[in-house]
């Protein structure tokens, strides 16, 4: 039995924005889930329908959306958005 290696994590400059928006606490809780799913896959993730590859991970009332970048082996974090505002087009 393989075991795939963790996928490296990409923040754009807008996740990074929302997270310096957040108090010490959540930041942390959401990068450490952020890592835990680069790592083991482990999290509540769902594709998000009607966007192609795009998806995202709940942490509480918070929704890390991202994508995959399969040639780079990377996660792309777009944005770390409350759940009220994470699914507005």
């Amino acid at each position: 039995m393989s075991v795939s290696p963790p996928w490296s994590l990409l923040w754009t400059p807008l996740a990074i924005d929302d997270l310096a928006k957040l108090d010490d606490p959540m930041v942390s809780r959401i990068r450490s889930a952020v890592q835990r799913f680069a790592n083991s896959h482990e999290g509540d993730v769902r594709k998000l329908k009607g966007l192609h590859e795009r998806w995202r991970l709940r942490v509480g009332d918070w929704r890390v959306l991202f994508r995959f970048d399969r040639d780079r082996q990377a996660i792309i974090i777009l944005r770390v958005l409350n759940r009220r505002d994470a699914y507005r087009a």
